[in-house]
């Protein structure tokens, strides 16, 4: 229990699978999520008028702690609600009826997102590959804010390779010798 009633992440339709089933594709992704945050006594009811439950309104869930004694009853209808909506339909509709809800974003949204592009809020660095013959690949990472002029806010460095590391940390903190560094490598333990 959250002590809070109701605030919460509820799964909803994807807004890209709505549209991928409508021609007759697959998005791959089949559910989001929103934090709506009803806790209010009045946005509670301002909540539930807007899914369409004002069955949960009245004087057994007027405040806080009638709602957390019935948690459960109150989240399922919630829920219940909208895993039949997308997230952008559950935003709108939250918004119109003044509750507030946030939409929970995946690290590919927050990339993706139109103001980060635009603000080059993500950066493509190079990570050397083992070999450090240019057999690496690009990480994306988050620029360096706030940006001032004359000061190149991109990254130049993703940090060090994989195992990079790997023997002074073995020597210096295990107080293990060469030999034993190189039987780990020999049976797979380390790369």
């Amino acid at each position: 229990m959250t002590g809070i009633v109701p605030t919460n992440a509820y799964p909803c339709l994807d807004d890209h699978a709505q549209e991928a089933s409508t021609q007759g594709e697959s998005s791959g992704k089949e559910t989001t999520y929103v934090v709506i945050g009803g806790n209010g006594d009045s946005i509670y009811n301002r909540l539930m008028n807007a899914i369409e439950r004002p069955d949960l309104v009245g004087p057994n869930y007027a405040h806080n702690h009638h709602r957390v004694d019935r948690q459960e009853e109150i989240e399922q209808a919630i829920s219940s609600w909208t895993r039949k909506r997308t997230a952008r339909q559950v935003v709108t509709a939250m918004n119109d009826a003044g509750v507030p809800v946030g939409r929970v974003l995946s690290v590919q949204d927050i990339v993706q997102e139109e103001q980060n592009v635009s603000r080059g809020a993500m950066q493509d660095v190079w990570v050397d590959g083992p070999n450090g013959l240019g057999d690496g690949w690009e990480v994306k990472m988050q620029s360096t804010f706030p940006v001032l002029d004359g000061v190149d806010p991109k990254p130049r460095w993703a940090g060090p390779n994989l195992g990079q590391h790997t023997d002074e940390v073995l020597k210096t903190d295990l107080h293990l010798d060469q030999q034993a560094i190189d039987e780990l490598r020999t049976t797979g333990v380390i790369a």
